[in-house]
């Protein structure tokens, strides 16, 4: 025997060892009393064998120690889809003990947080281009959460305007209902065509059924990962983005606003302040706020629109102000032309934060990496 072929019959050796080992500990309590000590036995034979350096006899003993091993400890059927089968439900279990306990994802519906989050949004698109078609469109949707979308009509018939839906806005042939991504111009009734799907139709129009509607590219809201834990810690800070559960907003049902759902904002004010908006900016006790610096770009920068008073809200004017209480904190979106936050419900109570956001890991573009 060479020098080549003792190796492998030293790795061998050890192997079955091991094997014979695990058996052993495995059934020792419940297994059959003969094949214990028929496995035993071979373990002996094979510890001799391998003791004395008996290179003759010991592929005999492996063998005799393997066909013993598992005599005791039959093999299961299907062994490599049980291995994968285990280790798939203990990801899945960290997976959910992580999303309970740790960090939960969440995306954004809406586009109360633009333009620093994205909800879904649309831009107009009049048929498909390359990168509609596969595989590219494969690609498009998920690395970058983009597809081109039609909305063909589903009867013949008279288009009408049927009024906002589910954050689309519904046109109606018939008993049809053919939703559609459109957004308006702030503190306008009219449409925003570079921010909207393109209407080929207009209410009043007569479409025959299968006709496209509207065309566009749709692009799906940020995700974003939120820290559960930050907040048994720490307190939280003003300019955090936070996640709130809309259960504990007192007075929801006359503001639409649904049970069971949580709201993505920014946090503006803490215990104990006195909140108002005058000249574009966030005033706390009578000051203008301007750190951290997410708050003098709401102001300046051009791409925002700064913070504005509303009718109907409890800052109406620059001279309104809400008192925040103790254990209340009050969330402002960034697109205050439209966002429905704390300025209409007022603050909420502490025991509604679920935590900061932290990361956006969906879909890649501008956005994606730490919340800012």
């Amino acid at each position: 025997m060479n020098f080549f072929q003792r190796r492998n019959l030293k790795k061998t050796v050890h192997l079955t060892r091991h094997m014979v080992r695990h058996a052993l500990n495995m059934r020792e309590d419940v297994g059959d009393k003969a094949a214990l000590a028929a496995t035993r036995a071979a373990e002996i034979n094979l510890q001799d064998a391998w003791r004395a350096r008996a290179w003759d006899r010991l592929e005999a003993a492996c063998e005799g120690a393997a066909a013993a091993a598992d005599q005791l400890m039959p093999s299961r059927s299907f062994p490599k889809w049980r291995e994968n089968l285990e280790v798939l439900v203990v990801a899945i279990s960290l997976a959910m003990a992580c999303r309970t306990y740790f960090i939960q994802p969440f995306k954004i519906p809406t586009g109360s947080m633009q333009p620093t989050l994205n909800g879904v949004t649309a831009r107009p698109q009049d048929g498909k281009l390359w990168r509609d078609r596969l595989p590219m469109n494969l690609v498009n949707l998920v690395f970058f959460g983009e597809r081109y979308v039609e909305v063909k009509a589903k009867a013949t018939g008279r288009l009408e305007f049927a009024g906002p839906l589910d954050d689309q806005y519904a046109y109606r042939i018939g008993t049809a209902i053919h939703l559609v991504r459109l957004a308006m111009r702030p503190d306008s009734p009219y449409l925003d065509p570079d921010r909207s799907m393109h209407l080929h139709f207009q209410p009043g129009d007569r479409v025959q059924k299968g006709q496209v509607i509207a065309s566009g590219r749709v692009r799906q809201g940020d995700h974003i990962f939120v820290n559960k834990v930050l907040y048994h810690f720490t307190r939280p800070r003003r300019g955090q983005i936070i996640v709130f559960d809309t259960n504990f907003i007192p007075g929801k049902e006359p503001l639409g606003i649904r049970a069971d759902t949580f709201y993505i904002k920014r946090l503006v004010g803490l215990p104990g302040e006195k909140i108002s908006i005058r000249d574009r900016h966030l005033v706390v006790d009578g000051q203008p706020i301007e750190e951290p610096a997410v708050f003098k770009r709401q102001a300046t920068d051009s791409s925002y629109r700064g913070y504005v008073p509303r009718l109907g809200s409890k800052l109406p004017s620059a001279a309104a102000e809400i008192r925040v209480g103790e254990r209340q904190f009050l969330p402002f979106g960034d697109n205050t032309y439209s966002s429905l936050d704390g300025r209409y419900f007022g603050p909420v109570a502490e025991k509604a934060l679920v935590g900061p956001s932290f990361f956006v890991y969906w879909p890649l573009g501008a956005h994606w990496g730490w919340s800012r």
